[in-house]
């Protein structure tokens, strides 16, 4: 899992602890177990110390990490909401896929999906899922053209 230093810290302080707790939701626990147990690379120039477990502090090009780990072979390489990491990778064509959550609520603020400036790209939705709550997930897949 790739996490922009926002997210690494904002995770960590709330997440790691849930896995134990008896009165959280079963879903949160075993997400909770999950984050504890998968490898978590940070990017980051400021953070030096990596505080949770399975943790690694990085500062490098995410774009290089990622074909690093793609020539290794070894499973998905997932990015949760740490916007400045997808955008990077959105810029250098390095994601297969994305998935993204519409939650029925307007905030009436904030940071923008995407930034001004990436090149184009083409997208196929592969699935579709409306949750309890409203919200809609919506999946994926990159479009690429023959080479």
């Amino acid at each position: 899992m790739l996490l922009g230093k926002k997210n690494y810290q904002g995770f960590g302080s709330y997440w790691p602890s849930v896995a134990d707790n008896e009165s959280a939701d079963r879903r949160d626990r075993a997400f909770s177990k999950w984050l504890n147990s998968v490898e978590k690379i940070v990017f980051s120039s400021t953070v030096k110390e990596a505080t949770w477990e399975n943790s690694r502090i990085i500062d490098a090009d995410p774009a290089k990490v990622v074909e690093d780990l793609r020539q290794q072979g070894e499973g998905d390489i997932i990015v949760l909401a740490s916007s400045s990491i997808i955008n990077r990778l959105l810029e250098a064509d390095a994601l297969d896929c994305l998935s993204i959550t519409l939650c029925p609520e307007v905030a009436g603020g904030g940071a923008r999906l995407f930034e001004d400036g990436l090149p184009p790209s083409s997208w196929a939705l592969r699935q579709s899922t409306v949750t309890e709550s409203g919200a809609l997930c919506l999946f994926y897949d990159r479009v690429r053209q023959a080479k």
